[in-house]
């Protein structure tokens, strides 16, 4: 059993997997690599993510135990859009404040929706760590209803981390094509979040570089020459 409460997740710093924050739940799929998320709200759990916790860019995982191994999908939110479904409906609602007794089931709350894009895998170790962390792209499907978590600093350094303490970044090309239009900007949220994981010169100057042919291949792919 976990030793924290149902209230307390584990700190952003943190490299286990453990505990924490579920962001929302994935309710359909666009492609193999692309997902939409329902972020969860005060109905749906009693500690809902906010806003700085489910943002652009921030890294997610969703863990699948596949052949009795468990393993974790790990993506970033690319996009968000905000759903009203009594939007453009005409005459008054059927179910009202005051009216409980009432409540047709297509009568939904307002919602927000991410876009995840994944980025690769990594196995699930006894300690609750990550280890051989892979940016392929990844062979599972994932299912409708899989709970989505906030992704820690600490295990976002360690999917970045190869076996030699190397920084990787093999899935950038991926990233870009699957988050089309944002795909530059969630590119560089990412490298800037790791330019803070990975204070090194080495690794600064390798993301340095990596955050220069971002930014000119998106200004060649807009028609800006800079």
């Amino acid at each position: 059993m976990s030793s924290l409460s149902s209230n307390e997740h584990r700190d952003s710093s943190s490299n286990h997997v453990d505990d924490c924050l579920a962001v929302g739940s994935i309710v359909n799929s666009n492609s193999h690599m692309d997902y939409t998320v329902e972020i969860f709200n005060e109905s749906d759990r009693d500690r809902p993510p906010e806003r700085d916790e489910c943002g652009f860019g921030q890294p997610v995982f969703i863990r699948k135990t596949i052949g009795g191994n468990d393993y974790l999908i790990i993506g970033v939110i690319y996009d968000t859009q905000l759903v009203d479904p009594d939007q453009g409906r005409s005459g008054p609602r059927l179910a009202q404040e005051n009216q409980p007794q009432f409540t047709p089931g297509y009568v939904e709350e307002r919602t927000t929706l991410a876009g995840v894009a994944l980025l690769g895998i990594a196995e699930v170790t006894d300690d609750e760590t990550i280890e051989t962390p892979s940016h392929k792209m990844p062979r599972w499907t994932l299912s409708v209803d899989d709970v989505v978590k906030q992704c820690p600093d600490g295990v976002t350094r360690a999917f970045h981390s190869g076996e030699d303490g190397s920084l990787q970044i093999a899935y950038i090309e991926r990233l870009l094509d699957v988050a089309g239009p944002l795909g530059a900007e969630v590119t560089l949220a990412i490298i800037e979040r790791l330019q803070e994981l990975f204070p090194d010169e080495v690794h600064q100057r390798v993301l340095s570089v990596v955050e220069k042919n971002v930014r000119w291949q998106s200004s060649i792919d807009r028609g800006v020459m800079r």
